[in-house]
């Protein structure tokens, strides 16, 4: 039987979204993003958010998967549930949330953000 991750607290949910959101910053993750937005932004705009959804949501969970599983959340959907849930404690937990859930529908934040954004997570 499979062991329970710890249960979700705001602390650990920013630790949890630092090392995630970090993981997109690196250099080959962030060029595979790219290259998937720039794919879907090439189509007329009528098909663009159906392209995003599929070239970006299995891209995000791959990348993002690895790193949730590590803390023992079972996939990117109750990964994400979860730190929803401790976001309505913590308004940066709530930032972080946005900037992962933006980077799944094919609208990246920009570097200066996110840098802002793991600074003040500590």
């Amino acid at each position: 039987m499979a062991q329970q991750p710890p249960p979700m607290t705001v602390d650990r949910a920013k630790v949890i979204l630092k090392d995630t959101i970090t993981t997109f910053t690196l250099p080959e993750n962030r060029s595979r993003l790219q290259a998937a937005v720039d794919a879907t932004s090439a189509l007329p705009p009528d098909q663009q958010p159906i392209a995003r959804m599929q070239k970006l949501v299995p891209l995000v969970t791959e990348i993002a998967g690895a790193k949730l599983g590590e803390y023992g959340l079972p996939n990117v959907m109750v990964g994400v549930m979860q730190l929803q849930i401790v976001s309505q404690q913590d308004p940066i937990v709530g930032e972080g949330v946005r900037i992962l859930t933006s980077a799944t529908m094919g609208n990246p934040v920009d570097d200066a953000t996110v840098a802002d954004y793991l600074q003040r997570l500590g």
